[in-house]
């Protein structure tokens, strides 16, 4: 059993439902004492978040086009540089618990089926992402 299945190997609801909003949440900091108003500073921007979710909607694309999983994995892995590079603290593009999620997530996928249930609550988290309050100001 993986940690997005559960014991009977079904996609875990949670992940693409109380798991992916909390963590959209967790992306936007709000300004003290304005609601549905985010800090620049801090916060996922929608051009972030985009950049990431298209670099892995492209190796999903490979994944589907590939018959050897294992061709594309270590492409998949590497991705966890980009995080850090993007994060790093002298100029930091991402918040880190954005490159915690991409990194953790990165960490659990060991064959297709991962990738697969990955790429799903990738795609719960980026919509409720964008329907919280606020992002249009993000941009």
């Amino acid at each position: 059993m993986s940690y997005y299945r559960d014991e009977n190997n079904n996609i875990r609801c949670n992940l693409l439902d109380e798991d992916a909003l909390k963590l959209a949440r967790s992306f936007i900091k709000y300004k003290p004492h304005r609601d549905n108003e985010p800090d620049k500073k801090g916060s996922l921007t929608p051009t972030q978040l985009r950049r990431f979710y298209k670099d892995f909607k492209q190796l999903e694309k490979k994944v589907k086009s590939k018959t050897n999983f294992e061709a594309v994995k270590p492409l998949i892995k590497m991705v966890k540089s980009k995080a850090n590079y993007a994060a790093r603290e002298d100029n930091p593009k991402i918040p880190r618990n954005f490159k915690s999620f991409l990194v953790e997530n990165i960490d659990r996928i060991d064959m297709s089926e991962d990738f697969e249930a990955f790429m799903l609550h990738f795609e719960a988290v980026v919509g409720f992402y964008y329907g919280l309050p606020g992002i249009k100001k993000l941009r």
